[in-house]
Order: structure tokens, then C-alpha cells, then sequence
């Protein structure tokens, strides 16, 4: 089973939206998959309560210890673990059970600052993963895009990463809404973006 964390330091920038895309994509591509919740907002819960299809059920927690314990006894294909927005001992306990470190960050300042302590706590964290930074809810601004670019850049990550973009796409927060993920409306666009980030996931654990 690969483990899939999800984690900014800082609400705001998408991630309980991405960490349901995704997990839907992978359930379409005949993954059994398992979603926890562990961001006490309980926001994915809230839209499992909601969801029109049942190709994956979402799982509340805030334990690390019983995380670690449960998750050894998971048989499914991925586990997805939305984490609070916040470096905290769950925290440090997912990634070090994870396979693949998501990080998304939009193109605020604020964010880049929050960058920057991510990457030093994912520097010191002996443990095997990879790191996705997805620039989500990016828009088309030259002067916005290369400064998060050059932030990029700047990167000093001791971990194999890649980079992604997600564009600001009414479709995310729509389906989000009425229960429903990017899968369930016509905005191809917003579906290949999703299917890229976890192609290129299947392709790793192939």
C-alpha cells in the first residue's frame, strides 16, 4: 500500500479539495483506496457526508498513534491522509509513514513564507518519501508566476520532488459543494491536471 500525505502549514490554498481529487482519480483507476481526515475542520467529512458515489469512504481521525496502528493493518492500494494545517506530531507521525509528501501552495507571500519552514521539517525527518509541490489555484500572471518559480527554485530539499500546476478553475470548488469531485462535471481541463499529478503517482509505484 502506498501512503499519501497532504500537508500545508497554512489553510486556504486547496489542499482538502486536491487530497478528494485525487483520491477520486485513483478510485477510477480501479485503486482501492482509503481517505483519512485528520484536519479537525473536518471538511472531507463533512463532503463524504454529502457524496454522490461511494468509490472511497473518508475516515475521521486525530490520533497519531492510532493512525500508526490502523494503518498497518489497511489492505487497499492507497491511503490519502489530509493533515491539519499545521506542523504538529500527527504531522511528523504521516510522513513518516508516507510513500509521497503533497504539498500545495497558492501564489501568496504568505504561503512562500510558510515554504520555507515545511521544507526545513521535511529536511530533518529521517524517513524514505517523495515531495509533490503542486502550485495550486495558479493563474495566469507573469510577474505572480515567475516570483513562486524563483521560491521554487530556491528550494533546498534533501527528498526526491516534482512540481505541478493546478490552475484556479470554478469547477474545484463547485463539485466540492454538491458533494461531487471535478470527475462528475464537463471541465476536462481540471480533470487531466488531477489525472497528470496521479499518473505520474502509478507510475512511481509501478
Amino acid at each position: 500500500m502506498k501512503i499519501i500525505s497532504v500537508q500545508n502549514s497554512k489553510g486556504g490554498v486547496g489542499k482538502t479539495t486536491l487530497a478528494i481529487n485525487i483520491a477520486a482519480c485513483l478510485a477510477r483507476q480501479n485503486k482501492k483506496v482509503c481517505f483519512y481526515d485528520a484536519d479537525s475542520q473536518r471538511t472531507a467529512f463533512d463532503w463524504y457526508s454529502i457524496k454522490k458515489d461511494s468509490s472511497f469512504n473518508v475516515v475521521p481521525i486525530d490520533n497519531p498513534k492510532l493512525l500508526e496502528s490502523q494503518i498497518n493493518e489497511l489492505r487497499f492500494d492507497y491511503c490519502i491522509i489530509d493533515n491539519p494545517p499545521a506542523i504538529s506530531s500527527f504531522f511528523i507521525t504521516s510522513i513518516k509513514l508516507a510513500n509521497y509528501i503533497i504539498v500545495p501552495v497558492s501564489s501568496s507571500a504568505f504561503d512562500m513564507w510558510g515554504l520555507v519552514s515545511m521544507v526545513e521539517t521535511l529536511n530533518i525527518i529521517n524517513a524514505d518519501f517523495d515531495v509533490l509541490f503542486i502550485h495550486n489555484k495558479f493563474v495566469q500572471n507573469a510577474k505572480m508566476n515567475k516570483e513562486v518559480k524563483d521560491a521554487f527554485a530556491e528550494i533546498r530539499l534533501n527528498k526526491k520532488s516534482e512540481f505541478f500546476d493546478v490552475f484556479f478553475r470554478q469547477s474545484y470548488p463547485r463539485t466540492a459543494m454538491d458533494g461531487e469531485t471535478v470527475f462528475n462535471s464537463n471541465d476536462s481541463k481540471a480533470q487531466a491536471e488531477i489525472e497528470f499529478i496521479v499518473n505520474y503517482l502509478l507510475r512511481q509505484g509501478d
